[in-house]
């Protein structure tokens, strides 16, 4: 089970890498996808540094930071309302998830990647502002 879990996280991990819209020339054959996203990727560390990013590519990852947050607002709402029958459970999971983002952009993600804190805040921000807003919204 634990092996399954890792690779759904992994797989929906790369989804923004499998779908980088720019193109890029690599090697003098213009590519877009998995390859340039990599491209792109190692032309940034190689100018800033290990576990560095450039700004596009952090507002790239940003740009799919809101889009998953918006989804797992969804699938956490229809679990409240669906199976706990609550808007207390809402609450519950809505911090449970804060919480495992929190875990995993402070702790996992500088041990993997060498991800920088400043990296790991900007991640939180577009993942928990539109919970937020949701929450605001939701309370009015």
């Amino acid at each position: 089970m634990k092996k399954i879990l890792i690779s759904l996280h992994h797989w929906l991990e790369t989804i923004p890498d499998k779908l980088y819209p720019f193109r890029r020339q690599i090697k003098g054959k213009w590519v877009r996808g998995k390859q340039a996203y990599a491209n792109a990727l190692e032309e940034g560390f190689a100018i800033l540094g290990p576990g560095k990013l450039r700004y596009s590519i952090i507002f790239y990852r940003g740009a799919w930071h809101i889009v998953g947050s918006i989804v797992s607002m969804v699938a956490i709402t229809y679990i409240a309302q669906r199976v706990f029958g609550s808007e207390t459970a809402l609450y519950v999971l809505l911090g449970a998830a804060v919480f495992a983002l929190c875990l995993q952009e402070f702790i996992l993600h500088p041990k993997r990647y060498g991800q920088t804190t400043r990296k790991g805040i900007f991640d939180i921000v577009t993942w928990v502002a539109p919970m937020l807003v949701y929450v605001a919204f939701l309370v009015s």
